[in-house]
């Protein structure tokens, strides 16, 4: 039987830590004080680093694509050097963002906000041209989720690529991004797990509510279920607006009308001529408003269009 040799791969190195160069990833920040991190800490000191990091050359060092949390803890359990996987030829920001988002978005540990920045920056990086912002992306995804000829070819490229690497549906991807729209201190409290992210999605489709930053503040004190939350956020939308008063008939008018003049006849001497010079000239101008109406008013009045009943 042939025994196998064993083939050094090129790829495959054991680096110093102090070659690689570690810029911003997908994640907003390692919180080096989480149970999960010292408990890697702990792994690490124990067997080692069992999953090696992605990086790729740049000059005599190498840059870190994937693999920030586990960087930092093999620095923090006292290792000098780590195994890493080297990826040729990697410059572009885009080609870093793929690889970031492959590894990352399929991880449990990676919170929403973080999920949601990576997607975002990634779509930026594919299209600078466009100078996407928020609200455009979020747009171009529902086009997108209509069907792809309704969004622009290139981008209907992109999602499709997202869709491959982290196996969400557009709809989770439009609801996923629209908790940027978000401010800061709800998306932290997203982002440490305090608020479900279902609750920040609904959220998210209500920022128009007009108690909305009361309602977030209630409920962070007293949890509320999705459903009451919903209802919470959109009851302004189902408040009955006030009815307009309807109109005085006109047969009043035309009575108050006759009574005042009854009440002039009756008084009559003992008004001065400047007090009648006076009413007859707002009787002129009631006058000339009520001929102006005439000209423009309808024979009868329109009947109510009656609702429709219900379908049989």
């Amino acid at each position: 039987m042939a025994t196998k040799k064993t083939v050094e791969s090129p790829e495959f190195l054991y680096l110093p830590l102090e070659s690689i160069i570690v810029e911003e990833q997908i994640r907003s920040g390692i919180n080096t004080e989480s149970e999960s991190f010292k408990t890697l800490v702990v792994s690490i000191k124990d067997r080692g680093v069992l999953e090696p990091v992605l990086v790729t050359q740049k000059d005599d060092k190498y840059f870190l694509l994937c693999g920030e949390r586990r960087y930092h803890a093999a620095y923090k359990a006292g290792l000098e050097i780590i195994p890493a996987r080297i990826i040729n030829a990697i410059t572009q920001k885009d080609e870093i963002l793929a690889f970031q988002l492959s590894e990352n978005l399929q991880r449990e540990d990676l919170n929403p906000i973080d999920q949601a920045r990576g997607i975002f920056a990634f779509i930026q990086a594919k299209h600078p041209d466009k100078n996407y912002n928020l609200d455009g992306v979020m747009s171009e995804l529902v086009n997108y989720d209509r069907g792809s000829q309704y969004a622009a070819e290139e981008f209907s490229a992109t999602v499709a690529e997202i869709i491959k690497i982290s196996g969400k549906s557009t709809r989770t991807l439009h609801r996923t991004i629209s908790l940027l729209k978000l401010v800061p201190k709800i998306q932290d409290v997203i982002a440490d797990g305090t608020l479900p992210v279902s609750q920040g999605y609904i959220f998210a489709s209500n920022l128009g509510s007009p108690d909305f930053f009361t309602i977030f503040d209630e409920i962070m004190k007293t949890p509320v279920t999705n459903a009451k939350l919903e209802k919470m956020l959109t009851a302004y939308k189902k408040a009955k607006p006030e009815k307009e008063p309807a109109p005085v008939p006109m047969q009043k008018q035309v009575a108050h009308l006759q009574s005042i003049k009854s009440y002039i006849e009756r008084e009559a001497g003992t008004y001065t001529k400047p007090d009648l010079q006076v009413l007859i000239e707002e009787l002129r101008a009631f006058l000339a408003s009520a001929e102006k109406q005439l000209a423009a008013a309808p024979e009868t009045v329109p009947e109510k269009k009656p609702g429709k009943g219900p379908m049989v």
